[in-house]
């Protein structure tokens, strides 16, 4: 499970980026009421009563309390397009917005990584691959909208449970080297009966490449083997998600 660690009160300011947290004793009223009204709308009717800036806006706060966080939250929609894209953005690029420091830029990462657990801890009491989507919707969230290809790899128990998560390979963009020795030595280490293989195209193509089905197979045969079947490939997009197993070509 990706970690996330907010730095050390003794940490020298000089080489970080210091937010300022003081204001007009006027703004901070207007922002203080205008903080109460975000807070009793979402307290009353959830996250459907909020627009999506005043989702991050309302976010913010809680790193940022005394000052108006709304320009900073309507950048961040600006800049990464969605809640999600703005969670998902490196820690470094958040930093660069103005206003935004370290702290502020680390409660982004801090909810994703929350909410991959809380996914974790659902799929740990409950079947997994009994439907695709479920491995769809833990991989989105514990790895979230990487730009870069990565691959993964689920290690199950016998009543397929997710035991451990790993993050096998990243890389640029269409370029991830696998390793079927690693995957196969996780395996045996944490004792898994079986394995789910997944990996992203960042660009969005659905289509297995070459690459894609010599990799499945050569892991497909030794999994074979040593009695720990891999159970699926599965290609995630930003929108859609195609299982190999599926396919006519997955392995016999």
């Amino acid at each position: 499970m990706p970690s996330t660690a907010f730095p050390r009160n003794s940490e020298s300011t000089a080489s970080q980026k210091v937010e300022i947290t003081t204001a007009a004793p006027g703004d901070t009223a207007l922002s203080e009421g205008h903080r109460s009204r975000l807070l009793d709308r979402f307290s009353k009717n959830g996250l459907p009563a909020l627009h999506d800036h005043e989702i991050l806006e309302l976010i913010l706060t809680y790193a940022i309390p005394r000052r108006d966080t709304k320009p900073m939250a309507k950048e961040l929609l600006k800049r990464y397009k969605s809640i999600n894209g703005v969670m998902n953005a490196p820690v470094a690029e958040l930093e660069s917005i103005k206003g935004i420091g370290r702290r502020s830029a680390l409660i982004f990462p801090l909810l994703r990584d929350t909410m991959a657990y809380c996914l974790k801890e659902k799929y740990e009491k409950q079947p997994l691959v009994s439907h695709r989507h479920d491995v769809e919707e833990y991989l989105r969230f514990y790895f979230g909208g990487r730009r870069d290809e990565y691959v993964a790899a689920v290690y199950l128990d016998n009543g397929n449970h997710i035991l451990q998560t790993d993050l096998i390979s990243e890389g640029t963009v269409n370029q991830c080297v696998i390793y079927p020795r690693t995957i196969v030595e996780r395996a045996l280490k944490c004792g898994a009966a079986s394995i789910i293989l997944a990996h992203n195209h960042p660009g969005g193509a659905l289509r297995p490449s070459e690459a894609d089905w010599v990799i499945t197979e050569r892991l497909y045969t030794v999994c074979k083997l040593l009695e720990i079947p891999l159970l699926d490939h599965i290609i995630i997009s930003k929108q859609k998600v195609v299982s190999l197993r599926e396919l006519p070509r997955w392995p016999k």
